[in-house]
């Protein structure tokens, strides 16, 4: 069978091939999702990887009570794959986007991207501090000598606070409500020198409590190696940890490489990587090749660990790459009877070669232009996916925008505290390359959330329809964390996290549920099992308990 001529079962779509081996322990959840939608499939009737991504990203969004997947989050992409928003990814709370913190980005420079300035202009400064001037105001052409320079920084910067305004909110990051000052440290030459790294951080030494920045993402480094002590980088660094202010740095891309200024400083937080295969599932989780070990004064970094690929980040625009991202996804929407005329006007503005035009065969065409668009990473007319410990810093840098617009009076070394204690560790992998462990958003915030007096409802659960939530009480003076898990989210565990009251009262409101009947439980400490002791209907759970029971009608 030629490629391309294998038929999914479940979308129908042309593939090369299908996938017939699944892990059931895994994946027994995908097994029972694709029945549930299609009865008469079984699993030796295979079906395509996408599909197969689709429903594992269908089974995480039940199990965290989100909204459907689509119309924005598709099943097929221009490289074919889904790319998971990195909010659901890291499981952040929605709720908090950074409002009120301001983050200052020193990096090669930056473009004032749409995600950052059309809904509402978030950045208070941007110098370029090579020449202390004001640099590229919003919709200024991008010259190919500029393209270089600004495409990291721009990048680094929106995947932290962009709003996603060029993906309808699908690509946002987890500060999308925080303030931005950015400096541009890259010169003509295109060189990050010591100097410039050293006047960027003085600079913000001068004025930050002008901008009133909280936190500094470092997605540079110094190209010398030596000790914190004698590192004019890192001597800066910790005077400004000192004043108050959280320093996050990338520890970089090499397995066998040195750990250089600032992540070797001793209270910078050095964020390493990991590399979840774009997909939600535990497990499946593996080490990015990030840099990791001994700093010259024996200190271990990195001390966290967050995604570093398959993160969806902005293509520069008005540029050659955003315009033949927008041609390729143009020329993937057209029917098949007009897709060799349009690609025949548009093909000069790819790098497509144009002996695909000499080709009668639309599904070999549409394949050359996957494959153009996998190629350079495009997944829509205004996205990419990328990959670094570049991006791993500014997810921390993000959810400790999270944390600081719920305390401001958390100092750095508060916020280490909390973060490193509530990491996560992955299953055999050594200490040493991963720190801590993998950030953990939501544990960190339960650490910080003010325990205000919970009102509670006369009933529990509270069906809100006014609101159309539901609102889950439990009480308990000494737990530390406590989740409420259900067939609703298929019981997984350490997902809902409730939040605590002063009177030892616990919360969670989830959104409506649809019709039916629900068996729920909380789980106390990830260690313990309690049903809703205030919820009259209950059934054995044949582990010598009740599961409560929710009933939700029309």
């Amino acid at each position: 069978m030629a490629s391309g001529d294998i038929i999914c079962p479940l979308c129908k779509d042309a593939v090369n091939k299908l996938v017939y081996l699944f892990h059931f322990d895994s994946e027994k959840g995908v097994i029972e999702k694709i029945k549930n939608e299609f009865p008469e499939w079984t699993v030796n009737d295979g079906a395509c990887s996408r599909c197969i991504d689709f429903f594992h990203s269908e089974i995480v969004m039940e199990q965290r009570i989100l909204p459907a997947i689509g119309p924005h989050f598709p099943i097929k992409t221009m490289d074919d794959f889904i790319v998971i928003p990195t909010g659901l990814r890291i499981n952040a709370h929605p709720q908090y986007k950074g409002k009120g913190v301001t983050i200052c980005f020193i990096d090669s420079g930056f473009y004032p991207h749409p995600d950052l300035v059309v809904n509402s202009n978030r950045i208070k400064q941007i110098i370029d501090i090579t020449e202390f001037s004001k640099v590229f105001p919003f919709g200024a052409p991008i010259t190919a000598a500029a393209e270089e320079a600004l495409w990291h920084g721009t990048m680094t910067s929106v995947v932290c606070a962009g709003d996603g305004y060029l993906s309808n909110g699908l690509y946002k990051g987890i500060a999308s409500d925080a303030d931005l000052v950015l400096l541009k440290v890259q010169n003509k030459d295109g060189r990050i020198s010591t100097e410039n790294i050293c006047k960027a951080l003085q600079w913000v030494l001068e004025n930050h409590k002008e901008y009133d920045i909280r936190i500094i993402n470092l997605s540079i480094s110094d190209d010398v190696t030596c000790s914190y002590k004698e590192s004019e980088v890192d001597k800066l660094a910790e005077a400004l940890i000192e004043e108050g202010i959280v320093i996050i740095a990338a520890i970089g891309n090499d397995e066998n490489g040195m750990i250089k200024p600032p992540a070797n400083s001793l209270n910078v937080i050095a964020v390493g990587g990991i590399d979840d295969d774009n997909n939600l599932d535990t497990p499946a989780v593996k080490m990015y090749h990030s840099t990791f070990g001994k700093t010259v004064d024996e200190l271990m970094k990195p001390e966290l660990t967050a995604n570093a690929i398959w993160i969806a980040a902005p293509i520069l625009p008005a540029t050659k790459e955003q315009d033949e991202a927008a041609i390729l996804s143009l020329l993937l929407k057209e029917a098949d009877k007009d897709l060799k005329g349009r690609l025949a006007e548009l093909i000069s503005k790819t790098k497509l070669d144009s002996s695909v035009l000499q080709v009668d065969d639309t599904t070999y065409i549409r394949e050359a232009i996957v494959l153009r668009a996998r190629t350079c990473k495009y997944i829509s007319p205004h996205y990419m996916h990328v990959d670094g410990t570049s991006f791993a810093a500014p997810i921390v840098s993000s959810v400790i925008a999270q944390l600081l617009q719920v305390n401001p009076e958390l100092t750095p070394a508060m916020i280490r505290t909390i973060l490193f204690s509530t990491a996560k560790r992955v299953e055999g992998i050594e200490a040493g390359r991963q720190g801590f462990g993998v950030i953990q958003p939501r544990k960190a915030l339960l650490q910080v959330i003010r325990r205000t007096k919970i009102c509670k409802p006369a009933l529990s659960p509270n069906i809100n329809n006014e609101k159309k939530t539901i609102e889950f009480y439990t009480q308990s003076d000494y737990a530390s964390q406590i989740s409420l898990a259900g067939s609703f989210n298929q019981w997984a565990h350490d997902v809902l996290l409730m939040e605590p009251g002063a009177d030892g009262l616990w919360k969670i409101e989830i959104p409506m549920l649809q019709a039916g009947r629900y068996q729920y439980k909380f789980f106390v400490d990830e260690k313990v099992w309690i049903e809703d002791v205030e919820n009259p209907y209950r059934e054995p759970d044949g582990f010598a308990g009740f599961n409560s029971i929710l009933k939700i009608e029309n």
